[in-house]
């Protein structure tokens, strides 16, 4: 479907810009052909001019003062001065309306191509919009077909972490080790930020946050933040909860700090340089910067540390108290190939919290 209406897409395209090339030629001739038609027009009014002059020479002064009193006034030479006077003036005359007669004729040649080149450059106008318009068309259903894939593709994607997430819970859940047990919940907690990053808000991801949740209380981490009921910010927090969310939708680039790119830590660095806190570029030495908070006091800009791997604190992410995810929102650039967004608390490899 798809390869179709790239297909057609591309042979508007070809026709609106042959068109539109013819359009720009016939424009091109029709700019020369009213220059010519001015050229005719001037020529025309200076033949018109010349027969005016000549008639009245011919008629009044056609030859100095002098040379007709001296044809007029010869003796028996009336007739034949008279004869010289007149075939002089009516070859005048004759020349002057003969090329009268060539410059009218010229017009109406000019005139007669001009209209022929405006019916011309009319006609291209109007094909050239319609391919340009049924171009449109092919683009706009394209990019809605193209959208709708992508969306229904993205809510597989989630529904498939959000079934693998269930599966590692049950397994942590019958594991008769503790490793087994962190391993399965490690297991919960990707498959969750998978589910989250594509499909956040839908019921995929919040089945797959709840999965990775329960894996983790499988492996002995906490359960509950805070007193599970919606936390409004204030002071300095709410002020780093502001800058964060001011970077919802930028890049996860690792190293990044900026509107461009940012990984996990840049994210918390630059929400709490908004306000006032300078903290360092490392989730590891943001949690040797902060205040330990019991997670029963958590408050919202606060942040959450985990050891992901198992050798020491490698992420960081921001409470947020009140969003999508109600009390158990955060914020946090998660991982190459997703964006800074909202996402559920998840439990697996939290450390602590702390407050900058």
């Amino acid at each position: 479907m798809i390869e179709a209406q790239q297909a057609r897409l591309g042979v508007l395209s070809d026709r609106y810009d042959q068109a539109m090339l013819h359009l720009h030629q016939i424009q091109a001739q029709l700019t020369t052909t009213e220059a010519q038609l001015a050229a005719a027009r001037q020529n025309l009014a200076a033949a018109q001019a010349r027969l005016r002059t000549d008639a009245v020479n011919a008629y009044i002064t056609d030859a100095p003062a002098s040379r007709l009193a001296t044809l007029f006034a010869a003796p028996n030479a009336t007739t034949g001065a008279r004869d010289e006077y007149q075939n002089a003036a009516m070859g005048n005359i004759s020349a002057a309306v003969d090329q009268l007669h060539a410059s009218q004729a010229m017009l109406t040649g000019v005139e007669n191509r001009l209209t022929v080149n405006e019916r011309e450059a009319a006609a291209q106008a109007s094909t050239a919009h319609l391919a340009e318009q049924g171009a449109k068309a092919a683009i706009a259903t394209y990019d809605s077909t193209l959208s709708q894939t992508k969306g229904r593709i993205a809510q597989l994607v989630a529904e498939q972490a959000a079934e693998r997430a269930a599966a590692a819970a049950a397994a942590a859940a019958a594991a008769a080790t503790q490793a087994a047990r962190q391993a399965a919940a490690r297991q919960a907690a990707e498959a969750a930020v998978v589910a989250q990053s594509i499909g956040a808000g839908s019921a995929a991801a919040q089945s797959a946050g709840s999965a990775a949740n329960q894996a983790a209380g499988s492996a002995g981490a906490p359960v509950s933040v805070g007193t599970g009921a919606p936390v409004p910010a204030s002071g300095a927090g709410a002020v780093a909860l502001h800058a964060a969310e001011r970077y919802l939708g930028v890049p996860y680039v690792w190293g990044g700090a900026s509107m461009s790119g940012v990984d996990c830590s840049g994210l918390t660095m630059l929400a709490w340089q908004a306000a006032g806190v300078s903290l360092p570029h490392l989730a590891a030495l943001q949690y040797q910067d902060s205040t330990p908070v019991p997670m029963s006091q958590i408050r919202p800009g606060d942040l959450l540390f985990y050891d992901l791997e198992g050798d020491g604190i490698s992420h960081v992410a921001m409470y947020v108290g009140s969003g999508p995810y109600g009390a158990n929102t955060i914020i946090q650039a998660s991982e190459p190939g997703t964006n800074v967004s909202f996402y559920p608390i998840y439990y697996f490899g939290l450390v602590g919290a702390g407050r900058p």
